[in-house]
């Protein structure tokens, strides 16, 4: 048995030689040692027994067992060996452990959490990866107590999936979101198949949950991105397409055969989209799509005819995809009609010549700039007038012409124009061709579109150099006059104090006769009175009052003569009094008449006495004179105080009382 079990060679026959068939074992040990060992521990422990393995290079494992054998008075004098093959068997325990190993790894490759169900689908036993994912305990997690932990629109479904598939015995895949242990929902994959006995029973169920909440959010984020491209590219207008470079077939979108021309029933392929385009681009195509395969990148602009002869400008951009071996494979790409864009640009270009034609025509000098101000344009009359070119303009600056006084300022007003889109004005004065400097007027205005925003600046430059001369003259003819002005003015304030000087005296000389008559006047009354009739009684106190009020008059005009208007003074002053004493001036002239004045409550006001009572005596006297020959003169004289807004005058002052006068006659005027 020993020599089978080792086995030895065929010189090694004699199974007794024992020591001959050790010593040849212990050279085919993988671990001699061990064995060694293992027999000096039998000797130091005579009572034990001992099982062990010995491995051999020829890969055969041997599982050893020595048993101590006692004699008859209980002493050990030799050991029973019994040594059995094993070789099979720890092979298929190392392949299921590998297996084992493997399905772990795979399990934690793919980030899952393992558990295992019952025959019945039931949830039973530990499992440590659900209750680590979710919180759940051993008790909650029992039977379809997991259920509880998947979101509430996914329990029912999933618990309902699951039961069909248990009774079908079919692999069960699903997705659903459950909560984990940190309170968030997280989106998992579930796959679990059955294990089935060799008898064909079904022993129980293996799943795993696979975390996808990171696949689910790109799935969410590259649909609304989809949705995004797809409404842009609807917004815009443009037509998609796909091109297969071997087969030529072409799949696209609705806009595309609009923009193309094509029905909706007919099978497009390459060779049908190029016999759209007009002949003159043909060659442009061929050589966009032999760039296209080059670069990987298509642009094509061209004009294409539609089935009824109209012909129409697309825009074609695209990118090339090519295979494993570099070839191009399919190119994807969109079309966009700019048929619309085109005419635009021909008018535009047909209105830009029509400028350049006009300001060309024009003795104005006519300019453009863009939006930071750079020129770009000049019309011929500034090549004409400062005798540059285009090039030399270009080169040293348009201020070159400008007069070296001007440049700063005009540099300053120019960029103050352009930083808040203000109008450009400014005066100046340019070079000409033969060295003379002439005024021009630059006016500059920014061009904006429909949402205010400036496109470009245009401007002119006028020759106003007559109107400087002329204006420099006027200049010259105001300052001369005004000296004249200053000088007569000193003549007026001259002559002013003359007739101050001669209102004095004249005040003077008018009083002296005057006063005279005042004496002799008092006089008769104090000695003749009594002789008096009641009308010279009458007379003389009249003549009387009427002095002093030439008196008074002779001394408001004194007094009038020697202030200014500054030192002119104000009173409060009653008007019903003012209009009884101009009666009383104007008795017989409202005697003779018949006239009447209707004057009550009128106001007292803050005037300068003198001046009022002469501008009523002057409106009573020219309602008098220009009275009515048919009728009595009648004069209405009436005030009223109020605020500023009761009166409809819209040069009164806000929130100020006034005093209202009218006057009133039905004479002719």
């Amino acid at each position: 048995r020993f020599v089978e079990i080792w086995n030895m060679p065929q010189q090694i026959v004699d199974d007794k030689d024992d020591e001959a068939a050790l010593a040849f074992a212990l050279t085919q040990l993988v671990n001699p040692e061990q064995f060694i060992v293992k027999v000096k521990w039998l000797y130091e422990h005579p009572d034990e027994t001992s099982i062990d393995e010995l491995e051999f290079k020829n890969g055969k494992i041997i599982e050893r067992h020595g048993y101590p054998v006692a004699s008859a008075d209980g002493s050990y004098y030799a050991w029973s060996w019994m040594f059995r093959d094993i070789t099979e068997q720890r092979k298929s325990e190392k392949t299921i452990k590998e297996s084992e190993e493997r399905f772990q790894a795979a399990v934690k490759a793919v980030q899952g959490i393992l558990w295992t169900n019952n025959a019945k689908g039931e949830m039973e036993g530990e499992q440590p990866g659900w209750a680590l994912l979710t919180g759940q305990s051993y008790e909650e997690y029992q039977g379809y107590g997991w259920a509880k932990a998947v979101h509430t629109d996914d329990a029912q479904p999933t618990v309902d999936a699951w039961q069909e598939a248990v009774e079908e015995r079919k692999t069960f895949i699903f997705e659903h979101r459950v909560k984990t242990k940190d309170e968030g929902w997280r989106d998992f994959s579930i796959r679990a198949i059955p294990l089935v006995n060799p008898d064909g029973s079904l022993r129980e169920w293996v799943g795993v949950h696979t975390d996808i909440t990171e696949r689910k959010h790109a799935e969410k984020s590259l649909k609304e991105n989809e949705t995004k491209l797809n409404l842009i590219i609807e917004a815009s207008e443009l037509g998609t397409y796909e091109i297969n470079v071997e087969t030529q077939k072409v799949t696209c979108s609705e806009r595309f055969r609009e923009i193309m021309g094509f029905g909706d029933n007919i099978q497009l392929n390459l060779q049908e989209t190029v016999k759209r385009i007009h002949p003159s681009y043909l060659q442009l195509r061929e050589e966009a799509f032999k760039k296209a395969y080059e670069t990987g990148i298509l642009h094509f602009i061209g004009q294409i005819i539609w089935q009824d002869n109209s012909i129409h400008w697309v825009e074609s951009k695209g990118k090339v995809f090519y295979d494993l071996q570099k070839k191009p494979k399919t190119i994807v790409g969109t079309i966009s009609d700019i048929t619309q864009e085109k005419l635009q640009q021909q008018i535009l270009l047909e209105s830009e010549q029509k400028f350049r034609l006009l300001a060309d025509s024009m003795p104005q000098h006519i300019w453009t700039a863009d939006t930071e101000g750079n020129l770009n344009y000049f019309n011929q009359s500034v090549f004409d007038f400062s005798g540059l070119t285009l090039e030399q303009i270009n080169k040293d600056g348009w201020l070159q012409i400008v007069h070296s006084d001007d440049r700063q300022e005009n540099i300053q007003q120019w960029f103050n124009a352009i930083s808040t889109g203000q109008d450009f004005l400014f005066e100046h004065r340019f070079r000409r061709h033969d060295g003379q400097y002439r005024w021009q007027l630059s006016r500059a205005i920014p061009q904006k579109d429909e949402n205010g925003k400036i496109q470009m600046w245009v401007g002119t430059s006028t020759d106003i150099q007559e109107q400087k001369v002329f204006v420099n003259e006027l200049e010259r003819q105001v300052k001369e006059r005004t000296k004249e002005l200053e000088h007569n003015n000193i003549e007026l304030e001259k002559m002013n104090k003359e007739l101050q000087s001669f209102a004095y005296i004249s005040s003077h000389d008018l009083q002296e006769p005057l006063r005279k008559i005042q004496t002799f006047s008092t006089r008769l009354v104090e000695k003749e009175y009594n002789n008096l009739t009641e009308n010279g009684k009458d007379q003389f106190r009249r003549m009387q009052k009427a002095a002093e009020r030439m008196q008074t008059l002779i001394n408001d005009l004194l007094a009038y003569s020697r202030t200014s208007t500054s030192d002119r003074k104000y009173e409060y002053t009653d008007l019903n009094k003012m209009v009884e004493e101009i009666k009383e001036d104007l008795k017989e002239e409202l005697q003779q008449k018949h006239a009447t004045i209707e004057a009550t409550e009128l106001c007292e006001i803050n005037i300068i006495p003198f001046q009022f009572r002469q501008l009523l005596h002057n409106l009573i006297s020219n309602s008098l004179k220009f009275s009515d020959t048919n009728r009595a003169p009648h004069i209405k004289i009436k005030s009223e105080f109020g605020k500023s807004s009761e009166f409809k005058n819209d040069k009164l002052l806000e929130n100020t009382q006034y005093c209202h006068i009218s006057i009133s006659d039905n004479g002719i005027g």
